[in-house]
């Protein structure tokens, strides 16, 4: 099986990074700081590049044929050994949760599937929960609030993670959302369906971000942190001060207009929870 090189081992712990199609396609920078942050803690991380779509999108559009087909081929693209790491938990609900549904019919892919699911892990779930971070030598420094993502909240059940990393940081400000673990309107092939539902779900979540006062605002999805950031940039929501850069701070997005201010220095970034640990200190 085809891996990529270069990644100079740092521990003894074997790591496959999932890196998910959106963060291939749109965040790579996402995938490298995913990398990082995995080898500072000691793990020797390897890519399948067979690898590709988890199948989500055509399952929850009622595509059981095409989506099995996916699930398939990535069950087959990891190795046994070592654990499963992703930037998304929205995917990794996939894999944990949807791949047992498409197999059920197939008793060798089923165990397989199950097997899989019992080995991955998003990323703060991992750094938490197996690796036992506590500090994760970050420099990142700014007011912080979170959102969390339904599949990461509801699907895996991973709350407290991302808020003990964030709050392990001391540069950090951490400052929580009324209402964080309210459905941000993406829902994958739902924003699609209902396009007038989902942008005021949008609406609401960007109006409790704002009301926190917070600089940077962090997610554990990266179509989710996308969204919000696209709804930003609509033009009904300007923050001064900034000009646009969709490359500035590990992936993050700044927004300039004439509008309204927000935060002391009066920019809004927004950031994949990934972005911040990757911010190493030295």
């Amino acid at each position: 099986m085809p891996y990529t090189t270069g990644m100079d081992p740092k521990g003894p712990i074997p790591v496959s990074l999932f890196f998910t199609c959106l963060a291939d396609a749109f965040s790579p920078g996402v995938c490298t700081a995913t990398v990082e942050v995995l080898e500072r803690f000691g793990a020797t991380v390897r890519v399948p590049l067979s690898q590709t779509c988890c199948g989500q999108p055509a399952f929850n559009s009622g595509n059981r044929k095409e989506a099995r087909a996916m699930a398939r081929k990535f069950l087959l693209s990891f190795p046994d050994d070592g654990d499963i790491v992703t930037p998304s938990g929205s995917c990794a609900a996939m894999v944990k949760h949807g791949y047992p549904v498409l197999f059920r019919d197939e008793p060798r892919m089923l165990v397989r599937a199950r097997a899989v699911g019992e080995r991955i892990y998003e990323l703060s779930q991992f750094l938490v929960d197996v690796l036992g971070v506590t500090d994760p030598k970050s420099d990142f420094s700014g007011k912080v609030t979170y959102h969390d993502s339904c599949h990461l909240r509801r699907g895996l059940g991973v709350v407290e993670a991302p808020r003990k990393l964030l709050r392990a940081v001391p540069g950090v400000e951490f400052v929580e959302m009324e209402e964080s673990d309210r459905c941000c309107g993406f829902g994958g092939v739902f924003s699609l369906k209902y396009p007038q539902i989902s942008c005021k779900m949008t609406e609401r979540k960007v109006e409790r971000i704002l009301a926190t006062g917070a600089s940077y605002v962090t997610s554990g999805d990266l179509e989710r942190a996308r969204r919000v950031a696209r709804r930003i940039r609509s033009g009904n929501v300007h923050v001064n001060g900034a000009q646009p850069d969709m490359g500035a701070a590990f992936g993050g997005y700044k927004q300039s207009g004439n509008g309204r201010e927000w935060g002391e220095a009066g920019l809004l970034e927004f950031l994949e929870l990934k972005a911040v640990f990757g911010y190493a200190a030295g």
